[in-house]
């Protein structure tokens, strides 16, 4: 099992000093955020500061498993090629590529169409740099079933799937039927776990919450699964949430409690 986090989780920490956590606590790769707003990359990083991430990445036997790319001004093709050709420079295996909010006046079948059309624009610079695209399901924009429908419609070799455990709650999807849709395109599997409220849903650590997250793993394959499985845990944008001392082995304790033991007799999918 490769297993990663994304630097959401350590909001304070360079690149560099990241990745030395990643080797400290037992994680494979490393998912580095593209931003002007506190990212370990923005899109105008210096030949030198990605020579110092790659050399950082190589020390410690670390993989850049993806650049967690944010909407840019333009085009969505625009935004997508830079972070193809920064991801190429970085050593960077996925794109996780961000999709931005549906405009009002377009309807879902229109506006899946436009992102179909962009997404084509620019996979074969992808295929050329060796990076793979990767659409996240997200509450505020695709859900699961979407975005692996989207992925299959396009069939592209470069253009896969990233699936959040906790989007698929927030949104209420029957998790049986997003798995049928997302096993075979999915490259990376987000555990993230939640609680969900009257109004809203806290963030919990992995394996306290309601996201059967063996169920995703299983249905994604098990042991024949043969993508990332990241620690998604938003410290970044929540920064009550706890610190990675306290998530970092609650993660790993996660990984060998839920993801490695058989299913009670009787269990099902939800």
């Amino acid at each position: 099992m490769k297993l990663s986090f994304t630097t959401l989780a350590t909001p304070r920490l360079t690149a560099v000093q990241a990745i030395a956590l990643a080797r400290r606590f037992g994680f494979h790769g490393i998912d580095l955020r593209v931003s002007e707003e506190g990212g370990e990359l923005t899109l105008s990083s210096s030949p030198n500061q990605v020579a110092e991430i790659r050399e950082a990445l190589q020390s410690e036997g670390v993989s850049l498993v993806s650049l967690m790319a944010y909407h840019q001004p333009g085009t969505i093709s625009e935004g997508i090629r830079r972070h193809i050709a920064l991801a190429e420079r970085a050593g960077a295996e996925y794109v996780r590529v961000s999709l931005p909010v549906r405009p009002t006046e377009l309807g879902e079948e229109s506006w899946l169409e436009r992102n179909i059309s962009e997404l084509n624009g620019c996979l074969d610079e992808a295929a050329a740099a060796h990076v793979t695209l990767l659409i996240q399901n997200h509450y505020n924009q695709l859900n699961a079933v979407q975005c692996a429908r989207l992925i299959r419609r396009i069939n592209h070799p470069h253009l896969a799937m990233l699936l959040s455990t906790d989007h698929c709650l927030i949104q209420h999807e029957p998790i049986a039927e997003v798995l049928q849709e997302a096993r075979g395109i999915t490259k990376q599997l987000y555990i993230a776990d939640i609680v969900r409220k009257e109004a809203g849903y806290d963030d919990v650590l992995p394996g306290t919450g309601e996201a059967p997250l063996r169920d995703f793993y299983e249905g994604l394959g098990g042991e024949s699964y043969d993508g990332w499985v990241t620690l998604k845990w938003e410290k970044r944008w929540r920064p009550e949430l706890a610190d990675y001392e306290i998530v970092f082995p609650s993660f790993m304790s996660c990984v060998r409690q839920h993801l490695m033991k058989p299913h009670p007799e009787g269990e099902r999918l939800s």
